[in-house]
């Protein structure tokens, strides 16, 4: 590895696509290595903690022998003595395959069934199911509406916990001139400022893109430089309306109440919650009102859907995707499918047929996915 950071170190970009590849594939063999060597440290850590090896407790040894927080220490012997009481666990974790965020989703769902009492390995088996196929944010969403399955009420706490801990800090950098804006809210009032952002960058796409309003025929920057202008337009736009409407009241945007029909035991969205078009799990009763047009309900069947009481698969042999499916797919997706590309469902994604409509495919979100424009162009192009 060393010899090959020598060598990248020595290329300009571009310039070597084959030392390009190296590095790619060295990406990957350590960090299977690293998340491998992770899942052994749990199960030693486990293990010691069986044992009594430091006196005190091991997770302020830990904090001294791994250089880490005690807060951080703590976490990790908690997860260890979660992750133990499934002993068969050990070796998925120790194969390299599976992610920190996906260890932690894992030892919340123990957490979680061990409430109940109940063999904890189907529900551990699922979440990693997942994680696999999902990603582990989907996980993680997973294990949140399990626990409030579980301990009911437990949404509500974690909002009411989460608005303490929201705040907003605006300073200046290192440079003493450019500013430094950091920001933590709760999900509910994330929504609000994400959505915000969102299609306030979606607006500048179509300006620049398809109505020939600005000269910049293609953005190349990235997607947090165009949130930063987004979030100075905002700004802009607040500052030059009238009192009146800056004391206007603003509800909670791009929400979607999704429900399960019919209803399993354990659905994906708890009774009394709902999920933000983000994906976090949140009381219901911050919802807009019914008839907001910033509400939408889909109800899901395992593949498909119903949003707004429209059918999303209402037409197959349409040549694009209706307006339910592009909702539908924005839920489902989030933002474009290319490993690694973080452009969100606002940046004009586009519906690509997985099996080609020329071919047959049909026009379905089981046969639909969403690319952004650069991506659905390398898609295409293999």
């Amino acid at each position: 590895v060393r010899g090959l950071l020598e060598r990248a170190r020595q290329v300009e970009p571009g310039r070597d696509e084959a030392v390009a590849g190296e590095v790619r594939c060295g990406i990957v063999e350590v960090g299977r290595a690293a998340q491998a060597l992770n899942g052994l440290l749990l199960a030693m850590v486990a293990e010691g903690d069986r044992l009594g090896i430091a006196r005190g407790g091991i997770g302020p040894w830990l904090a001294a022998v791994l250089d880490v927080t005690e807060g951080r220490a703590r976490g990790l012997a908690q997860d260890a003595r979660l992750l133990a009481t499934v002993p068969q666990l050990e070796r998925e974790l120790c194969s390299g395959s599976v992610g920190q965020d996906s260890v932690r989703a894992v030892a919340r769902t123990v957490k979680a069934v061990r409430r109940t009492g109940l063999d904890p390995a189907p529900e551990v088996a699922e979440t990693l199911r997942v994680a696999r196929e999902q990603g582990a944010r989907a996980g993680l969403e997973r294990v949140r509406a399990l626990e409030e399955h579980t301990d009911p009420g437990s949404v509500e706490v974690r909002h009411a916990q989460q608005r303490e801990r929201s705040f907003a800090r605006i300073g200046v950098a290192a440079d003493g001139e450019m500013r430094r804006c950091e920001i933590l809210l709760d999900p509910a009032r994330g929504a609000v400022l994400q959505a915000a952002v969102e299609l306030q960058v979606a607006e500048m796409i179509r300006a620049r893109q398809f109505d020939g309003t600005e000269v910049v025929a293609e953005d190349v920057r990235t997607t947090e430089q165009m949130n930063a202008e987004a979030i100075t337009r905002m700004a802009q736009v607040f500052l030059d309306a009238t009192v009146e409407q800056r004391g206007a009241h603003f509800s909670l945007p791009a929400l979607a109440v999704t429900m399960q029909d019919p209803a399993p035991a354990e659905a994906e969205i708890p009774a009394g919650c709902a999920r933000t078009a983000f994906g976090a799990l949140i009381p219901a009763r911050l919802l807009p009102k019914q008839g907001n047009p910033r509400r939408h309900t889909l109800m899901l069947d395992g593949q498909t859907g119903v949003w707004d009481g429209v059918p999303v698969d209402r037409d197959p042999a349409a040549r694009l995707a209706s307006a339910e499916q592009r909702g539908f797919l924005a839920w489902r997706d989030r933002n474009c499918r290319y490993p690694g590309c973080d452009r969100p469902i606002t940046f004009a994604l586009h519906a690509h047929h997985t099996t080609p409509y020329a071919k047959g495919g049909q026009t379905t979100v089981e046969n639909l996915k969403l690319y952004c424009s650069q991506h659905h162009t390398v898609v295409h192009h293999g």
